[in-house]
């Protein structure tokens, strides 16, 4: 292993920070998306260091974004993977502008400053340090940062499968899907966690249909009754928990370090499900109804009521199984399940050169950190590298507070400026140490 150069993290931290203010401000709320200006912001940055890049462009403002750093091919490639997409906001339940890029106390405040344009600079600044400090490198190193990722990917990652095979000719991706945090289950002891793996999204949609009429005159084929008696049964349909192979050393490593407490039986595992949402996430099967849409008016009793599930499945579990199951619970032949979205993916290996990399680094940042072999329970655009053999890492290292995690997707979305400065240490020298 070669010797980490020297380098001034302060003014690489100042760097960072400027950068992500500017990416935030540029509202890609999808829908609609609109990563072109984003993808032009970046590609700036990139061809202003020296770095080839060539931007994708799709209609209705659309785009993706490839940078390579070439090096001797002695190795295949690596990829740094981002999203350039974020998810839309409710202003009103705002401190700061969300999209005004504001740093305050400490923080950097806005859509995607955790989910996930913090980590694309993290994996710019990589790259242009790999850049500027003119190391030789054994193999390519990619930059990738697509669209449409929290929407599915179909104009992003899945764009890119089918149009540019030649990103996807490689041996190693780091992209979002594993957080560090500071405690973990009440211990306060730094743990970071690296999913190998994610839960496959079966997006499912209920359709309700009835007789309409009068809000003055109850009838008992009304579609909204339905649908909500439905949604009841499915809330209450309780799933039994199951321990995947892939997770086992994750939970002995949290029995280790007191985490954990007692075995791990059957009757354990159902009391970690009911009472931590995150391992009845690992656990289970899991539903949550996301959209529910009815009615014209307050007086008029409709025809068609639809609800929306976000199901995420663990891997190996197949989608029709699941809908076979659901539709018995549900009970109702008048209730119509349609699929909105549906993928599964293989878990990637731990065996490999670049874990050991990741638990050597992330050991010499914080030495009493874990480091959590991890199955992820959102889905990513790593999915597309798995399917084709690629190992496929998520893994954000910053050691987030559980307010900094919650506002993810949620109101308030802001990274510590002491967590942007982590990570671009943690991940430049992970990369370094690969590619070198």
């Amino acid at each position: 292993m070669t010797t980490s150069p020297a380098i001034d993290w302060e003014e690489v931290t100042r760097e960072a920070i400027d950068l992500l203010s500017r990416y935030i401000a540029i509202d890609t709320s999808n829908p609609p998306g609109r990563e072109q200006a984003a993808a032009d912001f970046l590609s700036a940055v990139l061809r202003e260091n020296g770095i080839e890049c060539e931007v994708f462009p799709l209609p209705d403002g659309r785009a993706n974004l490839a940078a390579r750093l070439p090096g001797s091919g002695r190795k295949p490639p690596f990829v740094l993977l981002s999203h350039m997409d974020v998810v839309p906001v409710q202003r009103e339940f705002w401190q700061e502008d969300p999209f005004g890029g504001v740093v305050r106390d400490g923080f950097v405040w806005g859509r995607g400053a955790v989910d996930m344009k913090g980590m694309g600079v993290m994996e710019l600044m990589t790259l242009l340090l790999l850049r500027r400090l003119g190391l030789p490198l054994s193999r390519d190193v990619l930059f990738v940062a697509a669209a449409d990722e929290e929407a599915g990917g179909e104009a992003g990652i899945e764009w890119l499968d089918a149009n540019h095979p030649e990103l996807f000719d490689v041996e190693y991706v780091i992209n979002e899907g594993g957080y560090g945090s500071k405690e973990m289950f009440g211990v306060k002891r730094p743990v970071f966690s690296c999913s190998v793996g994610e839960k496959g999204p079966l997006w499912l949609r209920l359709v309700s249909e009835g007789a309409p009429g009068h809000g003055s005159v109850p009838h008992r084929d009304n579609c909204v009754e339905r649908l909500v008696r439905a949604l009841h049964r499915i809330q209450e349909w309780e799933r039994e928990p199951e321990l995947l192979p892939a997770l086992r050393p994750m939970f002995d490593l949290l029995q280790e370090a007191g985490m954990i407490k007692g075995d791990l039986s059957n009757e354990t595992l159902r009391e970690l499900a009911a009472n931590i949402p995150l391992l009845k996430a690992l656990l289970t099967d899991t539903i949550s109804t996301t959209m529910v849409n009815a009615g014209v008016k307050a007086n008029v009793i409709p025809a068609r009521a639809e609800a929306v599930l976000d199901c995420r499945l663990l891997p190996g579990h197949e989608p029709d199984a699941f809908i076979e199951q659901l539709t018995a619970v549900i009970a109702d032949p008048k209730i119509r399940i349609e699929k909105i979205l549906e993928s599964q993916t293989p878990i990637s290996p731990v065996d490999t050169e670049l874990f050991e990399t990741i638990r050597e680094v992330a050991k010499q940042q914080a030495p009493e950190a874990l480091l959590l072999p991890s199955i992820a329970s959102g889905f990513t655009d790593s999915r597309a590298y798995r399917r084709r053999g690629v190992v496929a890492y998520g893994f954000i290292p910053a050691l987030l507070t559980m307010s900094e995690l919650a506002s993810a997707h949620g109101h308030n979305e802001r990274i510590s400026i002491e967590n942007l400065r982590l990570g671009t240490q943690i991940l430049f020298e992970v990369v370094r140490r690969m590619c070198a």
